[in-house]
């Protein structure tokens, strides 16, 4: 048969109907969750607020934020102290923390009063490089425009004092925009950090490895089983069938998938933490968690193939890389992402992943760990549930892999 006469048939040509599907969830998967269609998405950036002024100056700026113009510029979390801005920035609950010092209206005035010493305005902005460029940009870009807009009111007050009056030239410029902001990360992404990715794109490798390893055993193991050639270069061989059931089919690759997520994860660690140089501050525990995500990464593709057969493999893709990447959180904070995959965040496992994965190579104080294990356990051990449950209906409705022929011939005599 020549490829003119198989391309002839109507059938082979719902292929084409495939790869239309395969487009369109790819481009609304990855462009979906990059392009927000909102038009100021840096509002719901937060952003910490720490007032320790003792003037009326602070005060005036933190009513702004809460009540006045500047109240829908950004999320603002107003904190207690330093240290409790410090606390949200380890935990990924703000990307920026405006610090008021304590002499802010003092100093302003200085300014205004020919007679003192002048003394540089500064207001400190801690930045939050770990939590990635898109988060940590937006959340800077948004305070400084905040505070320049802020610098300029103070300004006109200052410049409306009689006291001012006298003040020409290079003074009067710098007092009608007084206050200057000084970044300073909160914690400094280290060398080989992707500049804060390291933990996305660590997380990324850990599940993708395992949903190749699911492909790598489901074929493998179907070839030894007899329910698919097996074929190697120019050789093609098949076997009878042998007389195991789905459920035992599926503990078979279950177990397999096991233990190679234990040499996965630990050429991944030792190549990421010893030839790359990629930082961690917890290698133990970071190894254990590897194997946990591998091993999520695999389980859940092997469920969907038991359960769906071959269409399994497109619902696996879909759930862990086609929107499981955009909806992480790692290349682009949930706050910048439309609601459809900002909720997709909340249940898919690569989000919990990467927030589990930053805390263990960043020795952040966040609860990304604490929450990331129960979520991942909880998708390794449902997915292994629905697939036994899976296999046992389709097994006690004779719902075998193989025709009654098959059976006939790998029947003992």
């Amino acid at each position: 048969m020549r490829a003119t006469a198989l391309l002839r048939s109507p059938r082979i040509w719902v292929f084409t109907v495939l790869g239309a599907l395969m487009a369109l969830l790819v481009t609304f998967g990855y462009l979906g969750g990059a392009l927000d269609s909102s038009t100021s998405p840096g509002k719901r950036v937060p952003i910490a607020w720490v007032n320790a002024d003792k003037g009326p100056t602070g005060t005036d700026l933190t009513k702004q934020i809460t009540e006045g113009q500047a109240a829908d510029a950004a999320n603002w979390v107003v904190a207690q102290d330093e240290d409790d801005a410090r606390r949200m920035l380890s935990r990924d609950e703000v990307y920026a923390a405006v610090l008021l010092p304590a002499d802010l209206t003092a100093r302003l005035q200085a300014l205004a009063d020919p007679r003192a010493t002048p003394q540089p305005v500064k207001v400190t902005v801690l930045t939050n490089p770990i939590a990635g460029p898109a988060a940590n940009g937006t959340a800077t870009a948004v305070s400084d425009a905040v505070l320049h807009k802020m610098s300029l009111g103070v300004g006109e007050k200052l410049l409306a004092n009689p006291a001012a009056a006298n003040i020409k030239g290079a003074a009067r410029l710098e007092l009608s925009d007084p206050i200057s902001t000084t970044k300073t990360p909160w914690l400094a992404p280290p060398e080989h950090s992707a500049n804060g990715l390291a933990a996305f794109y660590y997380s990324v490798v850990l599940l993708m490895t395992g949903f190749l390893l699911s492909q790598l055993l489901h074929s493998g193991v179907d070839g030894v089983a007899g329910f698919a050639p097996r074929e190697l270069l120019h050789r093609r061989q098949t076997k009878a069938p042998l007389p195991i059931d789905r459920t035992h089919t599926l503990l078979t690759k279950t177990g397999l998938l096991a233990g190679c997520s234990l040499v996965a994860a630990s050429v991944i660690e030792l190549l990421a933490v010893q030839v790359l140089e990629m930082p961690t501050a917890h290698a133990g525990q970071l190894w254990l968690f590897s194997v946990l995500a591998v091993l999520t990464g695999g389980m859940l593709p092997l469920t969907l193939l038991a359960i769906f057969g071959t269409p399994g493999t497109l619902v696996a893709t879909a759930l862990l890389l086609i929107f499981g990447v955009p909806s992480s959180g790692g290349p682009f904070p949930p706050e910048l992402q439309p609601p459809f995959f900002r909720t997709l965040g909340h249940v898919l496992p690569l989000r919990y992943t990467t927030d589990g994965a930053r805390d263990l190579i960043f020795d952040t104080a966040g609860g990304g760990l604490r929450t990331g294990v129960p979520v991942l356990g909880a998708w390794l051990l449902g997915s292994l549930l629905l697939g036994l449950m899976i296999a046992r209906l389709y097994d006690r409705n004779g719902l075998h892999r193989t025709s009654e022929h098959e059976r006939l011939m790998s029947a003992p005599a």
